[in-house]
């Protein structure tokens, strides 16, 4: 709570003069007009000292991760992320308060924060809030209050949740961001989000699909850094609706999925949670192969009976048989699950018919079975990817990670692929 207080306090600061300096600062991205005519370049350039780093080669958006501690006036602000548009800033997100990075707030303290946040934006811009009530476009109907200051305009959208039953608790406090960009029109911040689900169809889709030197992968997926949390699902989701033209936050399906920052987000309350607000935004979730815990038992059966043919350590006997994909062995695992032929195909046939299309596929899967480039953690564990692409001829997939840049574009053997896989899944628009 500390954080955040302190985050309210800093902002009485931003209406304060000054001159830029050899290196940039928070204080000119918050406040500066000139820090909104700066090329990328520029603005790595000036910037980059403070922690920024380009999500993508595209360089499309910026973020500086909240552990970096960014600095404004002697304080720490939390994850920012800058937008480019047409070779400029468009958009500038500070997250002042998220469930997932700060743990939960009481009731009491949320709403007096809020109070206190809405007190100093009135008084640094000279204007009076504008209630703007929820988005509806939102996907968690985020409530918002926006202020303009000269040519500057800032937006701040909170959410929270009075009851959460499934967690037995009355509040759940879930996040606070402020949104920053030049006030152009009244609807300047729709046009800075560009959330139009109803501009994207399957039409569309084949056009992203590129083919070079035996690749067919798909271009255009944006780049959202789960950061040091356990929100692979819900990054992944967010990147997702980010290439059709959605603006969906990442702390925005987190608050649907009920998910927590060391636990993550299980497979089925992702699915669940997406067809929940599927109708929304005119999209649907479809299940292209998923491994239940039948499916699951089964294997370790086979794992076992080859395993002893071989000589080798059994996996232990689980109340909960998922648990033993930190067990397989490589070699094992690989020839047991390569014996179902048919699904080893039908994983094929899926990858390649939903890249050809345009569509990417949400793939549920277990690290550090195999050995594979670019993996930031050597440890096992349940993780999601995005498959993006693929090339008959290496036999290989193409797919991203959400840990930011050097992640978005790696390859892999499918045997590898399939072998540590669970599921896959494709968020598809309705027309």
């Amino acid at each position: 709570m500390a954080k955040f207080y302190s985050l309210i306090v800093l902002a009485i600061s931003l209406s304060a003069p000054f001159s830029l300096k050899a290196e940039g600062s928070m204080e000119e991205i918050l406040t500066d007009q000139r820090f909104w005519k700066l090329s990328p370049d520029q603005f790595m350039d000036r910037y980059e000292a403070l922690g920024f780093q380009w999500n993508s080669e595209a360089k499309k958006s910026a973020r500086l991760p909240g552990f970096r501690k960014p600095k404004f006036q002697g304080k720490s602000l939390g994850e920012t992320i800058v937008n480019f548009e047409e070779g400029a800033p468009n958009l500038v997100q500070v997250s002042i308060y998220n469930r997932g990075d700060d743990g939960l707030l009481a009731e009491e303290s949320f709403e007096k924060g809020l109070s206190m946040w809405q007190g100093i934006l009135t008084e640094i811009t000279g204007a009076q809030p504008e209630e703007l009530g929820k988005d509806k476009k939102s996907a968690v109907g985020a409530e918002r209050v926006r202020w303009q200051k000269g040519d500057l305009a800032y937006q701040m959208e909170y959410s929270f949740q009075k009851e959460v039953r499934s967690k037995g608790i009355p509040f759940r406090s879930e996040f606070v961001r402020v949104r920053l960009a030049p006030y152009v029109e009244q609807s300047f911040m729709d046009k800075a989000l560009s959330s139009g689900p109803e501009r994207i169809s399957r039409g569309d889709l084949p056009a992203n699909v590129v083919r070079k030197d035996g690749d067919v992968f798909i271009q255009g997926l944006p780049m959202v850094d789960q950061g040091m949390k356990g929100y692979c699902v819900v990054a992944s989701t967010a990147r997702v609706f980010a290439y059709y033209d959605m603006a969906v936050d990442q702390h925005e399906i987190a608050q649907i999925a009920n998910s927590s920052a060391a636990g993550g987000t299980s497979t089925k309350g992702m699915v669940d949670a997406l067809e929940d607000i599927a109708g929304r935004f005119k999209v649907r979730v479809k299940t292209h192969m998923e491994m239940d815990y039948d499916d699951m038992t089964d294997l370790t059966e086979d794992y076992n009976r080859e395993a002893k043919r071989q000589d080798l350590a059994q996996v232990p006997e689980n109340s909960n048989n998922w648990f033993n994909f930190d067990h397989f062995q490589p070699d094992v695992l690989r020839k047991v699950r390569l014996k179902s032929s048919g699904d080893f195909k039908r994983f094929i046939g899926e990858v390649e018919r939903s890249v050809d299309a345009g569509v990417p596929l949400l793939w549920t899967m277990t690290v550090g079975i195999f050995e594979e480039p670019e993996r930031i953690s050597q440890s096992r564990g349940g993780h999601m990817r995005i498959i993006i692409g693929y090339n008959r001829d290496k036999e290989e997939i193409i797919f991203t990670d959400s840990w930011g840049a050097g992640h978005e574009f790696k390859r892999w053997g499918v045997e590898e692929a399939f072998s540590c896989s669970k599921g896959m899944y494709s968020i598809q628009p309705t027309t």
